[in-house]
């Protein structure tokens, strides 16, 4: 049987439900977010999250959406790009 994956330390839970976030990760994410607000749909806004360096769960969080999603709609926006 496959070993589970364990949470890292930013993604686990405090006793009141909500996750601890360091004061980087929350600039990072803000920065992020500046860079994309003025883009109206989320699925343009995956490619340039992505190429500027946030990794897949990151983005995820970023936008409320799965990884998965993510991961399909940055393959197709670069693919988009790329024609």
């Amino acid at each position: 049987m496959a070993k589970r994956k364990r949470k890292s330390a930013a993604a686990s839970a405090d006793a009141s439900g909500n996750s601890q976030v360091s004061a980087d990760e929350k600039i990072a994410r803000l920065l992020g977010l500046l860079l994309v607000k003025d883009v109206k749909k989320a699925t343009d806004k995956l490619p340039v999250l992505r190429r500027a360096g946030f990794a897949v769960s990151d983005v995820a969080q970023m936008l409320n959406m799965t990884e998965g999603h993510v991961r399909v709609a940055d393959h197709l926006g670069r693919k988009k790009k790329a024609d």
